[in-house]
């Protein structure tokens, strides 16, 4: 189905199904992203385009969300799909967070599926700047769409194969970020001892 869909409206389907994604719809942004790979493996859109496509409609609909939690934050926050998944305990983490590391955690957000609205939400309640968010956001879906996108392009015969494959490549580079996010904190803190 959402295969055809892409088929008939092209460009436009992508951007509107990535970008109702962004809002919290419960549409697959890597399916999508993978059915718009094999489309352009197939002739049927430019592999570029796609992929241009794919980020512009991943970052507009990130930022669409982060704007309506800016300005409705407690409804937004209060909401079921947010509030279920941010326990009380999450959000104490994810506060301190954002605190200490907005970028990086708005950053790292981007490709954890089941938390990023929550992130996000919070992030834009807690004075996380939109130039801010823009940049982190848009800088890690540069690196997640065209990786999804190819593989949907290079593999489209391979397609549930491809699927994990994405997966387990998106949190391995989750767990080096978060892996060298841990080593900078820890040498932050030994050169604070060093110097007291």
């Amino acid at each position: 189905m959402l295969q055809g869909l892409l088929a008939r409206y092209g460009y436009l389907a992508i951007l509107a199904l990535l970008g109702g994604a962004g809002l919290g719809l419960p549409i697959p942004e890597e399916a999508t992203q993978l059915g718009a790979g094999v489309l352009a493996h197939q002739g049927y859109l430019r592999l570029p385009l796609v992929m241009a496509v794919c980020w512009a409609g991943i970052v507009g609909g990130d930022l669409a969300w982060f704007l309506v939690a800016r300005r409705h934050g407690e409804w937004v926050l209060g909401a079921r799909p947010v509030a279920r998944v941010l326990t009380p305990e999450r959000r104490g983490r994810l506060e301190g967070h954002l605190a200490r590391h907005a970028f990086l955690s708005v950053a790292v957000a981007r490709h954890t599926s089941g938390l990023r609205l929550a992130a996000f939400a919070l992030a834009a309640t807690h004075g996380v700047r939109v130039r801010t968010f823009l940049l982190a956001d848009g800088l890690s879906a540069l690196v997640s769409v065209p990786l999804v996108v190819s593989v949907g392009y290079l593999f489209s015969h391979h397609l549930g194969e491809a699927e994990r494959g994405v997966r387990r490549v998106e949190l391995a580079v989750l767990g080096a970020v978060l892996a060298a996010l841990a080593v900078a904190v820890w040498l932050r803190r030994r050169r604070a001892r060093g110097a007291a």
